[in-house]
């Protein structure tokens, strides 16, 4: 729903700029003034230890939000790093997570258990599970794959995928819907 409301919003201020064209400076200084006014951003930053030894740069939680009434709506949050001046916006859980891949520190392996937890944890500050899914959570290897399960997906466990190489080293990750089939 809210993300609906997001699209119609963004949406209705494409429309204003192209119609924009019609309307007098005026009208238009005074329309994007109203906009901008009604805007809320909300940056949270996202600090922990555990995540600094997983990943490098900063991770920040951006809400966008916007109010036409007395209560504010918020579309979406997503997550942001900063890196050495550079900003990368986190990609959604998908096939291949190369943004997330190339912020892996380069000093760190998926060697021990300590290791694994903390990326577990990293995983839990970036991609907070939802309470009704904490019951699935569980971390596996399998080959020179870990699965870090956060789902369950009708008979398969849902979760992210990430692949090592002969040394232990981080070379994809990646969020499958179906991690594990039964």
């Amino acid at each position: 729903m809210k993300k609906s409301i997001c699209f119609i919003m963004t949406l209705s201020f494409l429309s204003i700029n192209i119609i924009a064209q019609e309307i007098s400076e005026k009208d238009n200084s005074l329309l994007d003034n109203f906009i901008k006014s009604k805007i809320s951003i909300v940056k949270t930053p996202i600090v922990s230890d555990t995540l600094a030894k997983v990943f490098d740069g900063t991770f920040y939680k951006v809400d966008a939000g916007f109010s036409f009434t007395e209560q504010m709506s918020y579309c979406s949050g997503d997550i942001f790093n900063i890196k050495d001046g550079a900003l990368f916006v986190l990609e959604g859980r998908n096939d291949s997570m190369l943004t997330l891949l190339s912020l892996v520190r380069n000093d760190f392996y998926l060697k021990t258990a300590s290791d694994v937890k903390a990326f577990e944890t990293s995983l839990d500050k970036i991609y907070p599970i939802s309470d009704m899914n904490l019951q699935y959570k569980q971390h596996l290897k399998l080959a020179n794959k870990w699965y870090f399960i956060r789902d369950k997906f009708f008979d398969s466990k849902s979760g992210y995928i990430v692949t090592l190489d002969q040394n232990s080293k981080i070379t994809n990750i990646s969020y499958s819907m179906e991690a594990i089939k039964k």
